[in-house]
């Protein structure tokens, strides 16, 4: 039987040992950590559970087909359950756009948000086209292992605005300067800015606002848990809070895997379901990877970072699932955070309360996971002044609560994220794709130098975010089962 070593259990590791155990590998699975699920963690207390990772969850048959193709039923494992309202967009001037799942919904909420002007038609047309650019990239990205030009890709690439930002195609279709916002907000899944990102992330429109966004019951961390509770039935065996310190290689293969330092596990093939830009370099000694220097800013730009504050209280909001505080000039924020390097003075602001539509996940109140988007080169900043900014543009939207009313509350900065998960400057997506580089075309989920070594995460192909982490191991695994025969 081959043996498999998979470094990091996030969902790209999770759902590569799902499939390559259904089909007969021995796999073993090390994480540095005591849970699974990457920055896909729970955070529970007394009274209150919060996802730190993804709040937002669409493709949903992507995570379903993992554990249904390993031949089992996925509502064995999670459950996954439609918002028909998702996401309600704040303005400073008082007014909100509400994010719904579904074309008529949202026709309806842009004539109430504009009273019937010219937006209302356009937004169909606009659709129709972030459609067309997520069937496209469907096709073309995210169902290969890496992005290799070809003719056929060049006359795609062309169809999806490579060379347009995304704020310059949402101008193309509305006027009204929210609508354009609350769009151009979906840069920052994938760790960008909108003005500088290609408009093919448009796509994320489609997912949203056609498909519509999920929600895990339970909390989003339940699909990891679902995906290695089918991995321990196939037989995977965890190894958590164990770390890998270095991968053995020997004649441009791996050979085994050096776990704190003293244990040895061989393999027939490696898996690293890590950050790439961080890990890779730092398990392979550089003899061995030629083709993968050490990443430095001057080299790979990172994504933005994050500041994060959960906030248990011990009352009612009266907030939807996700809820966004715009600030007043976005393109100062994001001009910010990636050429000035610091915090915005006047910060968009995120809230997921997910006890909204789960109870469970706050019993005693409100569960307030807040996050503004933070620079990716560890800046040192007071995080206590930083938060009291945030609570004062919160109260100026009329959210706001008491010291009395919080019974917890914890925060983390791109440090902590550095630090509990080597992200590369703290980023959270690895690379940005503010260059066409590193929109099309990220590092392949395999090795150029290594032969039996392949990659999964957000760093790599096809990119950041639950659903396309999940599919990169998935790229990785059926890449596996092709080139790793179980017998000889």
């Amino acid at each position: 039987m081959k043996q498999i070593a998979i470094i990091g259990a996030g969902l790209g590791g999770l759902s590569a040992a799902v499939t390559l155990a259904s089909r007969g590998y021995d796999v073993t699975v090390i994480e540095k950590n005591e849970h699974v699920g990457g920055k896909l963690m729970p955070v529970i207390t007394d009274g209150h559970r919060f996802d730190f990772g993804p709040n937002t969850i669409t493709m949903p048959d992507v995570f379903r087909s993992v554990i249904r193709n390993s031949g089992a039923n996925p509502e064995d494992y999670f459950e996954l359950v439609k918002l028909d309202l998702h996401t309600v967009n704040h303005f400073t001037d008082g007014s909100t756009f509400t994010f719904r799942s579904g074309r008529e919904q949202m026709e309806e909420e842009v004539r109430r948000l504009t009273g019937g002007k010219a937006d209302q038609n356009q937004l169909a047309d606009y659709l129709d086209e972030a459609e067309k650019l997520f069937e496209i990239a469907n096709k073309r990205f995210f169902t290969r292992m890496e992005t290799k030009m070809d003719t056929g890709l060049w006359s795609d690439m062309m169809k999806v605005h490579p060379l347009t930002s995304l704020h310059a195609l949402h101008k193309k279709y509305f006027k009204d300067p929210r609508i354009i916002q609350a769009l151009d907000r979906y840069a920052t899944y994938i760790g960008s800015s909108p003005y500088v990102t290609p408009g093919t992330f448009a796509l994320i429109s489609h997912l949203e606002l056609n498909d519509g966004v999920y929600y895990a019951k339970g909390g989003n961390w339940t699909i990891a848990k679902g995906f290695a509770k089918r991995a321990s039935e196939l037989g995977v065996e965890f190894k958590l809070g164990q770390e890998v310190t270095k991968i053995e290689v020997m004649n441009g293969k791996a050979h085994a895997v050096v776990i704190d330092e003293e244990d040895v596990l061989s393999c027939d093939a490696v898996l690293l379901n890590g950050e790439l830009l961080t890990q890779y370099p730092r398990l392979v000694d550089a003899i061995h990877r030629p083709s993968f220097p050490v990443p430095t800013r001057d080299t790979v730009e990172p994504s933005v970072s994050a500041f994060v504050v959960m906030v248990g209280l011990n009352k009612r909001l009266n907030l939807a699932h996700h809820n966004v505080y715009f600030s007043d000039d976005y393109e100062a924020e994001f001009r910010a955070l990636f050429e000035e390097e610091r915090y915005a003075d006047e910060p968009t602001i995120y809230i997921s309360n997910s006890s909204h539509t789960d109870p469970s996940m706050g019993e005693a109140g409100d569960n307030l996971f807040i996050l503004v988007n933070a620079p990716a080169h560890l800046t040192d900043i007071d995080a206590e002044t930083y938060e009291h900014l945030i609570r004062r543009r919160l109260r100026k939207f009329g959210v706001e609560w008491d010291d009395a009313d919080v019974v917890y509350h914890h925060r983390v900065t791109p440090h902590d994220l550095t630090r509990d998960f080597y992200a590369y400057y703290g980023a959270l997506y690895g690379t940005s794709a503010n260059s066409k580089k590193g929109a099309f075309f990220r590092p392949s989920a395999r090795s150029e130098d290594v032969s039996n070594i392949w990659f999964a995460g957000g760093s790599t192909h096809p990119g950041g975010g639950s659903p396309m982490v999940t599919l990169s191991g998935q790229l990785a695994a059926r890449s596996m089962l092709e080139d790793i025969p179980l017998t000889i």
